[in-house]
């Protein structure tokens, strides 16, 4: 079927008249000003617009999905978003928009309706700072700009508009001089008969006006045949030449269009996974968007610190625990698994709430969470009824094996698969989560849970960040992390590895490279009550195990048993002259504690 042809009239009857319509996986309204204006200057030069897809479908079809109207009165503030279609006002027969929703909707806000954005530098609370503009064409507008004139917008400089189209208010319309003479475009829709008589009537009715000067009638006669040949372009334009070039679709089904959907916006600049997989939702849940947005929202606002969960996580969350085949691709989410997520939302959300709770009494938080799909088969578990009271052990080391295993790069979906079903065995017998069983598991790409004892050699190498806090929190298991706040901490102070403190402690210059190296690792770290952290500060470690407050109390009070719960050997010097026997020395402890845990 070749394309079809109508002119930029006929499609705003059309929608006008409720023909067409704007399927729900399509995004919001979303063009600025400048695209508006750039498109209707790309009109008037005669460019290519881009060429449009159509759906054709049946009412008894569409009342199966989400339809929006387009938008007519854009509000930067109170109206941005498209408005559902009731199902009742739908035709027997309905077109929904596939590819080129913003420059239809562009285009039904100049000529139909308004867009109102707040003016810069007012408040968002203030109703003033969003007046109403319509579209207007100067037709007083030079071919070549002066200096003056292209000191605009970034964005509409890298276009080089040749016509000056303006939102503007109806105040600023008004406006007449030698450079400014603006034409209201949607006027051109009102014109019956013969254009050519409509185009004398409105330069005759400029001649007539008492507001205008004779040095702007003068102009105005000057300029007669431009003002004249600028209304005979627009008007054929808009009205007469067939501008909209369109490709029927007749496949009624969603997932049919769908696939065509995707194709179209793989060229250009595609919409994101993201909103591809959103708006494949919103197609069936009404609802879903809001839904998911708002939970997102809750959960990163869990904890002392935030989280950074976003859609394809929850999105990805809902594949898993809804048993259904992980494939994170929009051809994943058709109408069948979608129902399935609508109707299990509760659960689902219940299962990844108490799931971060969870993390949140590890001690997690947005920066030491390095990969979000790790926690989904935490919350399979849960919705899956299994006993997490009884596993928290289990279920922590699973976490932490996975993140410093990093087993979720590369064939994640096939990782969760597998870990899935191991879960599934889990609830299926006992239903304890048991560690040991996902130990065994050989996962896709020759991954697995298991810590050689190279793995635990560059464990020790790490420098703090999010991988060290997994490591130390291991070691440190009895800490409330969800009622305290817990830092890393150098044992010896950072701040003496400068090349200024290591030379006033008196340590060998060819020993600094060594000591600045070494000052970050693994082996220099302890957790510590965040209070008490910052309390040490640069406090040098046989000080603070020695030393008293300015109250005369002990910052140590048990140094014995501080050196005991921080891994510190108990005949190890703490003096930073000795820093780097007391660091091996302390790495050697850690190994031997971290092949206990990681390995059993």
């Amino acid at each position: 079927m070749g394309y079809k042809y109508k002119s930029i009239m006929d499609i705003m009857e059309m929608i006008n008249r409720g023909d067409i319509y704007l399927p729900a996986i399509q995004r919001n309204f979303v063009w600025d000003p400048w695209q508006i204006e750039s498109l209707f200057d790309s009109i008037m030069r005669g460019y290519p617009i881009g060429t449009f897809i159509f759906w054709y479908i049946s009412k008894a079809e569409a009342d199966k999905y989400i339809f929006y109207k387009f938008i007519q009165n854009y509000h930067d503030r109170d109206n941005n978003l498209n408005e559902i279609a009731p199902h009742p006002e739908l035709k027997d027969n309905i077109i929904g928009v596939l590819d080129g929703q913003q420059r239809l909707n562009s285009m039904y806000v100049a000529l139909q309706g308004t867009y109102a954005y707040k003016n810069p530098h007012a408040r968002w609370d203030d109703d003033k700072a969003f007046p109403k503009r319509k579209l207007y064409i100067n037709l007083f507008k030079k071919e070549e700009p002066t200096e003056e004139e292209t000191e605009i917008d970034s964005k509409e400089e890298e276009q080089n508009f040749l016509y000056e189209f303006k939102l503007l208010t109806d105040n600023e319309s008004k406006e007449i001089n030698d450079n400014k003479l603006w034409f209201s475009v949607r006027e051109v829709l009102k014109w019956e008969g013969d254009p050519s008589l409509n185009i004398d009537r409105y330069y005759d009715s400029l001649l007539d006006k008492e507001d205008i000067n004779k040095s702007l009638k003068d102009i105005i006669e000057q300029r007669r045949d431009q003002v004249k040949q600028m209304l005979r372009i627009l008007y054929r334009c808009i009205v007469e030449d067939k501008l909209i070039s369109y490709y029927q679709v007749k496949e009624q089904e969603l997932d049919d269009v769908l696939d065509i959907f995707i194709r179209v916006n793989s060229y250009g600049k595609p919409l994101t996974k993201t909103n591809l997989l959103l708006a494949t939702i919103v197609a069936i849940w009404k609802d879903g968007r809001d839904e998911i947005e708002s939970f997102i929202k809750h959960l990163n606002q869990k904890g002392d610190n935030s989280f950074y969960f976003d859609n394809d996580f929850v999105m990805r969350a809902c594949l898993v625990l809804t048993d259904c085949p992980i494939l994170f691709k929009v051809k994943g989410f058709r109408a069948d698994k979608i129902e399935k997520i609508r109707d299990e939302w509760e659960e689902i959300k219940s299962a990844i709430d108490k799931t971060v709770d969870l993390i949140v009494k590890f001690g997690f938080d947005g920066k030491t969470l390095t990969s979000q799909n790790a926690i989904i088969p935490i919350a399979y578990y849960i919705k899956k009824g299994g006993d997490v009271k009884g596993s928290v052990d289990d279920i922590k080391k699973y976490l932490i094996h996975a993140l410093l295993k990093q087993i979720y790069g590369g064939q994640g979906d096939k990782v969760l698969s597998d870990i899935r079903d191991v879960i599934g065995d889990m609830i299926k017998s006992d239903g304890k989560f048991s560690f040991n069983r996902l130990l065994n598991k050989k996962l896709p790409g020759n991954k697995s849970l298991m810590m050689a004892d190279k793995e635990i050699s560059e464990i020790l190498e790490y420098e703090k960040g999010p991988y060290t806090f997994m490591v130390l929190s291991l070691l440190y298991p009895n800490l409330k992390f969800e009622q305290v706040k817990f830092h890393q901490d150098h044992i010896h102070p950072e701040s003496l590895f400068t090349e200024a403190k290591l030379k006033s402690h008196g340590i060998p210059q060819e020993l600094w490279g060594d000591y600045i190296s070494k000052a970050n690792k693994l082996p220099n770290l302890q957790l510590m009550e965040g209070t008490e952290n910052e309390q040490k500060n640069g406090t040098t470690l046989e000080e603070w195990l020695n030393g008293k407050d300015k109250y005369g109390k002990p910052y140590v009070a048990d140094v014995q048993k501080f050196k005991m719960d921080n891994y510190i050997p108990p005949e190890a010097s703490t003096n930073f002259k000795d820093f780097l026997d007391f660091y091996n020395q302390r790495k050697n402890l850690l190994k031997e504690h971290i092949e206990k845990i990681l390995t059993q």
